[in-house]
């Protein structure tokens, strides 16, 4: 286990949150107390953007609850290599959004053009439901794709639907009003607009749909698909704006905002309970420093606003319900290493199908979307897995190592690997991305989830940010956060 594993007893103690969801006032006085003008929950991209811009921009005192041991959520860089060189395995590459890039300069990180270094690797298309390697197949026309790539992203711009939902969902039409088009399955978009051949590469740069509460990847809403492949992301893949990694590893810069805030973090730290009023919040919380009272005129949630992760805030009927509208996918990506898998090799999850037609290579969840080799000088492989259903929480690690396993195994009894001799996939880091896309149907959309949602920020002296509400890229998400901070701002 890496270091963003979490002890067995912050798992016990979540677990028993919901005995404390409303606490009486005389039971905060048996701990300390800490005051501050904002808590925010989860370390992520948003939450530790948000507490540096708080703090350092606005002036106003915070205190993260992260539940890991580290900053930085999805960003995971792992400097163990024996070759010495940082390898990312969670998030890849920063883009260019606005002037939100600024933010990793404020703190002296050197931006590289492109992904961050990696060896040289020859790529074998296999399907892993049978463990066979593709005869025949012949990948998608590249022009075509990013034709199709464009013309997508100019149906987008051209009425106005970019504009609805970057960097947050505050233009969305009310549900009534939200265009048809952004309720569609994105298969039945992309037929409509012609732009079909577009999905074969969206669907490998989102891994396989991470947002994907749907057994298939051509069944998620459009609306929530977007939140993992948005207009201003398809602009890269024509190289009209730049993507970038930070050099020594892209956890370097949530290592500094750590070194910056130092004391304003409390680390593998979880909320027991909850007093939320229109004057201010007390959160009980209890972790490796203790258990503590937290008291704040603001809250910030920065985590996915799941049922499991809200448990503890002393919901009202009408959050209770709205929240319980809700389906989300789960995500993951991991180091791995086996004595099976050839250096300098990526073996990609291709199914048979893909021979006939090369613009359909979507693959029904669970799954392992490759296993993908940092080259010749490293045992040292990255994997992505995504896995549908409900409740997402059972495709956690344990699940995903199972699923990589037999698919591993699968292509061994093909002869496709050498065989495996009883010797089990090695997970060296995992990195959980957890909960992805808002998840709730059409039907509830058209009703007014999304306004709804919208509608709760401030109320109750809460605030959300986060990419389960937003468009999930570091960059998008810092100019949703500096949305959210001017209005909590401005209502203070």
């Amino acid at each position: 286990m890496g270091v963003k594993a979490l002890t067995t007893g912050l798992f016990a103690l979540s677990s028993l949150s919901n005995a404390y969801a409303a606490l009486d006032s005389t039971f905060f006085k048996l701990f300390d107390t800490i005051e501050k003008d904002v808590v925010i929950i989860g370390g992520g991209a948003s939450g530790s953007h948000a507490a540096v811009r708080l703090r350092e921009d606005y002036g106003k005192s915070v205190v993260v609850i992260e539940k890991e041991a580290i900053l930085g959520g999805h960003v995971d860089t792992y400097y163990g290599d024996k070759t010495g060189v940082p390898r990312d395995y969670g998030v890849q590459v920063y883009f260019e959004y606005e002037d939100a890039l600024d933010f990793i300069k404020r703190f002296n990180c050197t931006l590289v053009p492109g992904l961050a270094p990696s060896g040289a690797t020859t790529t074998k298309y296999v399907d892993f439901s049978t463990g066979k390697a593709l005869v025949n197949y012949t990948e998608p026309d590249a022009g075509a794709v990013t034709t199709a790539i464009i013309a997508m992203h100019n149906v987008l711009v051209s009425k106005g639907y970019d504009k609805m939902i970057e960097p947050g969902f505050w233009n969305l039409p009310p549900g009534p009003q939200i265009p048809d088009d952004l309720l569609l399955p994105v298969s039945q978009f992309a037929a409509k607009y012609n732009v079909t051949p577009a999905l074969s590469r969206m669907y490998q740069s989102t891994g396989g749909g991470p947002a994907a509460q749907q057994k298939r990847f051509q069944d998620v809403m459009t609306l929530t698909f977007l939140q993992s492949f948005s207009p201003a992301w398809m602009r890269v893949f024509w190289g009209e704006i730049g993507m970038y990694h930070i050099d020594g590893g892209n956890q370097g810069l949530y290592n500094k905002i750590a070194a910056l805030l130092g004391k304003d973090v409390l680390y593998n730290t979880v909320v027991l309970g909850a007093q939320r009023t229109d004057t201010g919040v007390t959160l009980l919380v209890s972790g490796a420093q203790g258990t503590k009272v937290i008291k704040a005129k603001k809250l910030l949630m920065a985590v996915p606003p799941t049922r499991e992760n809200l448990l503890p805030f002393d919901l009202n009927d009408a959050e209770t319900d709205l929240f319980s509208k809700t389906m989300y996918g789960r995500y993951g990506t991991a180091i791995v290493r086996h004595s099976s898998l050839t250096p300098g090799q990526e073996l990609y999850n291709m199914p048979t199908s893909a021979v006939q037609d090369p613009y359909t290579p979507f693959v029904n969840n669970p799954h392992i979307l490759s296993f993908s080799s940092y080259g010749n000088d490293t045992d040292l492989f990255s994997i992505g897995t995504s896995g549908a259903g409900t409740p997402y929480l059972l495709y956690g690690q344990t699940v995903a190592t199972a699923v990589a396993q037999i698919e591993l195994q699968n292509m061994a009894n093909a002869g496709t690997i050498p065989k495996l001799n009883g010797k089990l996939l090695e997970v060296v880091e995992w990195s959980d991305h957890g909960p992805g896309g808002f998840g709730v149907s059409a039907a509830d959309m058209r009703a007014g989830w999304m306004s709804q949602f919208y509608g709760l920020q401030g109320k109750r002296s809460t605030w959300f940010t986060g990419g389960a509400i937003a468009i999930d890229f570091s960059t998008q998400l810092w100019k949703m956060n500096d949305e959210v901070l001017k209005r909590m701002i401005a209502a203070w």
